[in-house]
């Protein structure tokens, strides 16, 4: 089930350098545990199995969202969307970029 994961990721991300991680595996834990309680109404932790990590699922979901984004067409829809802004928006936007080149991270 992992290889089924991992084959997956490298398909939907074009990127055939990924390897195993305890990622992919929690994924698997995530299914197989799925399936279980469907099947018998328990977690795996009750079976003596190992739980996955649900949390984890989330944001590297996200992450891997943000990765795959094609950078040239990003900069390409800033480039044209940044002069339709109008003023109060065009201030909250370089504000916004300021904070982000200064490294001060607050979103």
């Amino acid at each position: 089930m992992s290889e089924d994961i991992s084959h997956q990721i490298h398909v939907s991300s074009r990127n055939l350098d990924i390897e195993m991680n305890e990622e992919i595996h929690n994924r698997a834990l995530l299914l197989i545990e799925d399936m279980c309680y469907l099947m018998c109404g328990n977690l795996l932790i009750r079976l003596g199995m190992p739980a996955p990590y649900r949390e984890m699922l989330t944001f590297n979901r996200e992450l891997e969202r943000e990765r795959e984004c094609d950078h040239q067409e990003l900069d390409l829809v800033v480039q044209t969307n940044v002069p339709l802004l109008n003023y109060q928006q065009k201030e909250v936007y370089d504000t916004l970029m300021k904070a982000i080149d200064d490294e001060w991270w607050f979103i």
